[in-house]
């Protein structure tokens, strides 16, 4: 009687385990802006994990599921599940949501037209000049000056294509009046020809831009966008608190609904800016769900030296309790101007430092695509350093990518 008893408590409480939620790996996809543009997305990159997962086991067959949710009343995220099929049975092997922050970030410049935005984008280059040339001397153990140099000429090159056309299109106004009334108009201000130098040089340049530049005009909106934005949420917290209140209010939905799941936080570009922020706060700390939840941040082609070279106090009064809690696996490659592979020099090897007066140091991951290449004409003409930044994958889900050597470092470092 007394087995019997046993046995049926037993099989009661196998029964009440299986109806317990499972603990898992839950990960968070926060890209970069320019990802958007480029139509990057979670399901892409949870495709990519899927397949080094399919790539590392037999016998197994590992699906997707994709569905909308809603984290809070008017806040959307895609949760993509991966689901492994093996003798009959499923389960749930991780999960990724993504944060979407690109409308708040740009919800006030959206508003403006492209003439507005340009102006502003100009505004920013001119403003960032004086430190921009005092980097090219005094490095402050930022060594990509001359990259990010280069850099800001694009944007000051792209800004320019832009407000050039304003005296071009005075110069068709005036070429209309001219042909239809006897009234000459050279339209000269302070004895300056607008006319001879529109043709001789506005149009030119111009059109020049146009030409080489693909979709040229979404590239302009982008990017003028992209960066006042950015410029404004690194120098004036302009909407970080509602930015980072979100995230905290996506993780606690997470907490919520997956119980006793351990966070990891995907990220790319300025996604990664924004989750540093997170899990290194200014004169604040850290929510307790994410002090208890997240154990892993992967950046890959962090701009974290960029943003401390050109905005020198970002990283002051940071909130440092998660240096105990956490492993950070960063991303980087040599030839990407933005990338940051957290050493003193611009050599591939293992990083010497985190975010400033943090004692958690990143581990590296060198991808490169193609043989490191040094800075040059041809590579600055053909914008070399700039696209690598979009080459850590393939537009293809079925291409490589650094997904496999984090994929890799992920189980080495047992958080996976």
């Amino acid at each position: 009687m007394k087995i019997k008893i046993i046995f049926i408590n037993v099989f009661l409480t196998l029964s009440v385990i299986d109806k317990i939620p499972q603990m898992s790996k839950v990960g968070i996809y926060i890209t970069g802006l320019g990802e958007t543009f480029q139509q990057e997305s979670v399901e892409k990159y949870a495709a990519r994990f899927k397949n080094e997962l399919s790539y590392n086991s037999t016998g197994s067959i590992f699906e997707l599921k994709t569905e909308k949710i809603n984290y809070q009343e008017d806040k959307l995220s895609t949760l993509v599940t991966i689901i492994e099929k093996k003798n009959n049975e499923e389960n749930i092997i991780y999960k990724f949501y993504d944060f979407k922050y690109r409308e708040i970030l740009t919800e006030k410049f959206n508003k403006y037209n492209i003439l507005y935005k340009n102006v502003l984008l100009f505004i920013l280059v001119v403003k960032k000049f004086p430190i921009l040339l005092k980097r090219l001397f005094f490095y402050n153990g930022y060594n990509r000056t001359g990259q990010t140099f280069y850099i800001f000429l694009i944007f000051l090159i792209i800004s320019l294509a832009i407000l050039f056309m304003i005296p071009s299109a005075i110069l068709a106004l005036t070429t209309l009046i001219n042909k239809f009334t006897e009234l000459k108009l050279p339209f000269k201000i302070a004895n300056i020809d607008f006319t001879y130098f529109s043709v001789m040089f506005v149009m030119p340049i111009t059109t020049l831009l146009l030409l080489i530049i693909p979709k040229s005009k979404e590239i302009i909106t982008s990017l003028a966008t992209e960066f006042a934005c950015v410029d404004s949420y690194i120098q004036y917290g302009d909407q970080s608190q509602l930015i980072l209140g979100n995230l905290d209010l996506l993780i606690e939905y997470i907490c919520e609904t997956n119980i006793d799941s351990k966070i990891h936080l995907h990220t790319y570009s300025l996604g990664s800016i924004l989750a540093l922020d997170l899990l290194y706060p200014i004169g604040n700390v850290p929510s307790n769900n994410t002090k208890n939840s997240i154990e892993l941040l992967i950046s890959i082609g962090t701009p974290y030296e960029f943003t401390k070279a050109y905005y020198t106090s970002f990283y002051n009064n940071r909130c440092l309790d998660m240096d105990d809690k956490l492993k950070w696996i960063n991303v980087y490659s040599i030839s990407d101007a933005l990338a940051t592979n957290f050493k003193k020099d611009g050599s591939i090897g293992e990083a010497e430092f985190g975010i400033k007066n943090s004692l958690l140091i990143p581990i590296n991951i060198n991808y490169e695509i193609s043989p490191v290449q040094r800075f040059s004409l041809i590579n600055f003409i053909t914008l070399y350093h700039l696209k690598i930044h979009q080459h850590y994958w393939d537009a293809s889900i079925n291409g490589q990518s650094c997904m496999r050597m984090i994929f890799n470092k992920m189980i080495a470092e047992k958080v996976f």
